[in-house]
């Protein structure tokens, strides 16, 4: 990507007009089916964390903007047109008119109001409501008229327009939800299991029906205002099915089978089998290269104690190895990143030593401390914190100072057989250290509770997704009191000097719009944390995606959805 073109993306100064018109040319009718091998828990944006609700708002919902996945530039969605003050503090946002809601209703400027009430509300914990809001301050939306509305924003921020996509920001239908909201019940809405006539959506597709354990199914919105350059509404296809399948291992008999006509995350470890079948199945297998993910290990230092036991949720000597950066960089010298690429990847990946991928060329920081596999210097860090080690039972244990033995639990989410593998292979690294590591894998839901709710873990294997390049995505993680900081979560004030360093820093990068100073924040930011390892960073696999070769209008790229981010545009040749 261009540099020119991402400042003009990041930094709006002009206003922006639209036609939705599409070029794709592609054919109507037709049933795609993918597969996730994750239960759909919720159809609500606000209330989740995971990929599958992103994707499934992105073709249900509409934002008033469209972060492109492909060219990362914003583009129109609901707002036609927008512009902004001097001072990029004051935006005025002009809406389309004539639109309806998939229920038929009308859509107007009060719906975005709405939308943004919900998004303020901080009885509402949502990742958008981190995001949108500025060192402890909220955006305040007004209502011009019916298809004009603002934001005042409390300090200029350089990414808030990429904030309001579809996949983090829907805009909801205030004739549907606002009775629920006013009485307190909106958590409990937008459920997969709501009967279809419940739901009304501006995506290109709509709820069509939902059975737990089996399959969501989509159907084409009539109502969707996207058309083609031949004047065809869009989308092409009748329906889109999700199958839920247990694990990665029935996704991929159903690949071969040929029940499954894309996917978007095949494993590394089946791509050889895939490709020497993809004649006979009609199949194409394409490798869109490093992830943008953060992959890693993490280790729970939340010193805080429960409300209602008044118990701390991490045992004190626990909190003590977890807390000590170099007991942190020892495990970081631990972890042979070279073999878990090869014994789970397939060799399919790179390794990873901080929170950028160098797949994110534009903000990837290669000048960071690297802790790279060396037991000697993991041995050493320990002895020099007061560690020991001794032989017991034949086995070698690490005691602390105080002669505790070093044991704890780690955790990843069931039916991912690469993180079962790696985790395995990491417990086994450690005991090399005289760590006695006991592993368990969880199902995702009940591994997310643990994580962001009851803090009930010592040690987590798991990912954060990033599918924008900009570092105003990663504001949940990074910052102290955002939602996806894993190691202690919505922290009342940082912790750590370095934490409160990081805030500042991520305050920085949002409120300055030369991209060479803001390229300097984050790649302090990028230091501090890989300086740190609060998350132990491990590998970026490389994304494999799969296909139909009869499917039109495919173009995978590495942000997520990789085949369905033009969903709209897909059309059977």
């Amino acid at each position: 990507m261009r540099l020119k073109v991402l400042l003009l993306t990041t930094f709006l100064v002009l206003l922006i007009a639209a036609s939705f018109q599409s070029n794709a040319g592609g054919r109507p009718g037709g049933t795609l089916v993918t597969a996730t091998f994750t239960e759909v828990k919720t159809l609500n944006a606000f209330l989740a964390t995971d990929n599958e609700t992103q994707t499934y708002n992105r073709l249900i919902q509409a934002g008033l903007i469209r972060l492109h996945p492909l060219t990362q530039e914003l583009e129109p969605a609901l707002a036609e047109s927008w512009k902004v003050n001097s001072d990029y503090t004051l935006w005025t946002f002009q809406l389309r008119k004539g639109l309806k809601w998939s229920d038929e209703h009308p859509f107007d400027a009060t719906d975005v109001i709405f939308t943004m009430r919900l998004v303020n509300d901080p009885k509402i914990p949502s990742l958008v409501g981190d995001s949108l809001t500025f060192q402890g301050r909220k955006i305040e939306w007004s209502l011009i008229d019916q298809y004009t509305v603002q934001a005042k924003l409390p300090s200029t921020m350089v990414t808030f327009l990429r904030h309001l996509d579809a996949s983090q920001c829907p805009i909801l239908a205030r004739h549907r939800w606002e009775k629920d909201y006013l009485e307190g019940r909106f958590t409990e809405t937008l459920q997969a299991s709501m009967s279809p006539n419940q739901f009304a959506g501006l995506g290109p597709f709509r709820l069509k029906s939902y059975a737990p354990g089996e399959k969501l199914v989509l159907s084409r919105n009539p109502h969707y205002w996207k058309i083609d350059s031949n004047r065809v509404r869009l989308p092409y296809l009748d329906e889109l099915v999700f199958l839920i399948l247990a694990n990665q291992d029935q996704v991929q008999l159903r690949i071969e089978n040929g029940e499954i006509d894309t996917y978007q995350s095949v494993r590394p470890g089946d791509v050889d089998r895939l490709k020497q079948k993809a004649a006979s199945l009609q199949l194409r297998v394409i490798n869109v290269g490093p992830t943008f993910d953060m992959e890693g290990l993490f280790l729970n230092q939340n010193a805080a104690a429960n409300p209602e036991t008044k118990k701390p949720y991490v045992d004190a000597i626990k909190l003590s190895w977890f807390q000590n950066v170099n007991f942190r960089r020892a495990l970081s010298h631990a972890i042979d990143r070279d073999a878990l690429i090869r014994n789970s990847l397939y060799g399919q990946g790179i390794p990873a030593y901080g929170p950028e991928s160098p797949g994110n060329t534009l903000w990837y920081n290669p000048d960071i401390s690297k802790f790279p596999f060396d037991l000697m210097k993991a041995r050493q860090l320990l002895l020099n914190n007061g560690f020991y080690q001794k032989s017991q039972e034949g086995k070698l244990v690490l005691f602390d100072s105080k002669g505790n033995p070093v044991q704890f639990s780690l955790f990843t989410n069931s039916g991912n057989s690469v993180r079962n593998t790696q985790c395995i292979l990491i417990v086994s690294d450690f005991a090399k250290l005289g760590i006695q590591v006991t592993y368990s894998a969880l199902d995702f839901q009940t591994l997310i509770n643990r994580v962001d709710r009851t803090f009930e873990y010592d040690a987590v294997l798991l990912g954060i997704s990033e599918d924008d390049v900009d570092p105003g995505s990663r504001l949940n993680s990074m910052l102290s009191k955002g939602s996806l900081h894993f190691w202690w979560p919505r922290q009342e004030k940082p912790f750590t000097p370095w934490e409160k360093k990081i805030d500042e820093l991520m305050a920085l990068t949002m409120s300055v719009s030369d991209f060479q100073q803001r390229k300097k924040y984050y790649n302090d930011v990028q230091r501090i944390l890989a300086e740190q390892q609060a998350m132990i960073y491990t590998v970026h696999p490389y994304a494999f995606v799969c296909a139909k070769t009869k499917l039109g209008n495919l173009k995978p790229i590495v942000p997520r959805h990789r085949t369905l981010w033009n969903a709209e545009e897909l059309y059977w040749q």
